[in-house]
């Protein structure tokens, strides 16, 4: 166990750009009281027009 503690802060959390943004968005738009259905398509939709994505950023 003592091995796993000193490895674990050495592990990177690797995520894709867009799923990241749908994420972000998905927690504002929830935040503001959308269903879970019309949050995930309101997140899908403001992602699907970030202009990052046209940079492939």
């Amino acid at each position: 166990m003592k091995l796993w503690d000193e490895m674990v802060p050495k592990f990177v959390k690797v995520m894709p750009k867009d799923y990241k943004r749908v994420l972000e968005s998905l927690e504002r738009v929830k935040s503001q009281g959308l269903s879970d259905d019309d949050a995930i398509m309101a997140a899908f939709e403001a992602n699907a027009r970030d202009l990052a994505r046209v940079g492939g950023n």
